[in-house]
């Protein structure tokens, strides 16, 4: 308004001055340096932020998978029915994810992600087993041992909604939030509120994990950050690992070090402490680590190096104690402490030209070092414009069937699926 009225003066001004021309020509000059001055206020006046910031996402999957050579993991008494000792599944699944986030005045914030899962199974029926004449009791727990593989199930998941408010140096959080407060990409020690890790999908490629309920607070100071965090288990899903927590953490950066503290107690379990570490070396080396106590040491290492042509390649060592906490559930309790590797190489647009900028291409390995089972992943992905793509996910467990990955009970898991995003 006040640019408006300077330059409505000026034109009067301007006006008045055509009648008397040596008054016109030494006032120019000065009517010029004020047309700058008003053209430079307005320059310094940015648009202001609007009050409320509104932004939505939604995501749309569906996903099928083949399991090859599958063993069902049914009773011994049912396995022993089986015409075939295995088979193949398909798995087909469709996912619906939308999400969003509202701000107001850079102060309050609400944001919700959830997932609708539909999932369904063909390839195994109870006309694949031999039940004998007269057995009541078979068909019976048949029934129930199929139910997993059989028909059409649907559950909504609820990945985060949470309520924030920043004041000053404080963030607050109330809610179901996803934190990484671990280093790693494949696996973490010190992940104590981050979602589980899965070496053979680190990525989560279907955006099924979830947050945990808790209330936090932050607190940054120049290099400094603080958060201290309680979680809460009671709406956590059955037979899931997870205990109320509070956590506390301590960040900074120390001679180029990204380092952090964390310590906190399970309820009903043991305190854990640990620390995390990321250095960065000029444009391609990334080192880092995580050594946490519970019970027992865990210590990761891992390194991430990325080429000039744009090949990235990571590497990771993980030894957890086999105690409770870190334990599995596919090695023996009496195994003692594990050793793991991770290896990944991935590509994203192939070339920089029409037909191959498009693609994305990555493959993998974990291996259990202490009975030498390992699994190979490998993934492509195509893009069509900005929302549509396409992708390719293998898995190929190998190792004996008392292995860590060997027990996996299929020989091969092929999935293929489209994605739209929006």
């Amino acid at each position: 308004m006040e640019i408006r009225k300077a330059q409505q003066r000026l034109y009067e001004q301007f006006n008045k001055l055509q009648s008397n021309p040596m008054k016109l020509t030494l006032t120019i000059p000065a009517l010029l340096l004020l047309s700058i001055a008003t053209f430079a206020v307005a320059q310094d006046n940015p648009t202001p932020e609007p009050r409320r910031d509104f932004r939505y996402a939604f995501t749309a999957i569906d996903d099928a998978t083949f399991y090859s050579n599958l063993r069902p993991p049914l009773p011994a008494s049912l396995n022993q029915l089986l015409n075939n000792p295995s088979f193949t599944l398909f798995q087909n699944q469709l996912l619906l994810e939308p999400s969003f986030t509202l701000r107001y005045r850079s102060r309050w914030s609400l944001a919700s992600s959830v997932v609708g899962l539909a999932e369904s199974y063909r390839g195994l029926s109870a006309a694949d087993f031999d039940i004998p004449m007269g057995n009541t009791v078979a068909p019976v727990g048949l029934a129930a041992g199929l139910d997993a593989y059989t028909g059409t199930h649907t559950q909504l998941r609820v990945k985060e909604t949470y309520a924030g408010l920043s004041a000053g140096d404080f963030d607050f959080t109330l809610g179901r939030r996803m934190v990484r407060w671990g280093t790693g990409y494949a696996f973490t020690a010190t992940g104590v509120l981050d979602p589980p890790r899965d070496p053979t999908n680190p990525t989560d490629r279907l955006n099924l994990n979830e947050g945990r309920d808790m209330v936090k607070a932050d607190f940054v100071h120049g290099p400094h950050a603080f958060s201290v965090a309680w979680s809460t288990a009671a709406l956590a899903a059955a037979g899931s690992n997870l205990h109320s927590t509070t956590a506390f953490r301590y960040n900074v950066l120390v001679h180029g070090f990204d380092t952090s503290l964390i310590a906190g107690n399970d309820r009903g379990g043991d305190a854990f402490g640990g620390l995390t570490f990321t250095r960065v070396f000029g444009q391609a080396w990334e080192l880092h680590g995580e050594a946490a106590w519970r019970e027992q040491g865990a210590v990761l290492l891992g390194a991430k190096y990325t080429t000039t042509t744009g090949i990235t390649f990571i590497g990771e060592f993980y030894t957890p104690p086999n105690t409770p906490y870190y334990w599995d559930g596919l090695v023996s309790p009496l195994a003692g402490r594990q050793h793991y590797v991770f290896f990944t190489a991935y590509k994203n647009r192939i070339r920089e030209r029409p037909g191959w900028k498009q693609w994305d291409l990555s493959a993998a390995m974990v291996e259990n070092l202490n009975d030498r089972s390992y699994t190979a992943i490998f993934d492509a992905t195509r893009r069509f414009g900005k929302s549509f793509s396409s992708y390719l996910h293998l898995e190929v467990p190998q190792g004996s069937k008392t292995s860590d990955y060997g027990a996996t009970p299929y020989s091969a898991a092929t999935s293929v699926g489209v994605r739209f995003q929006l």
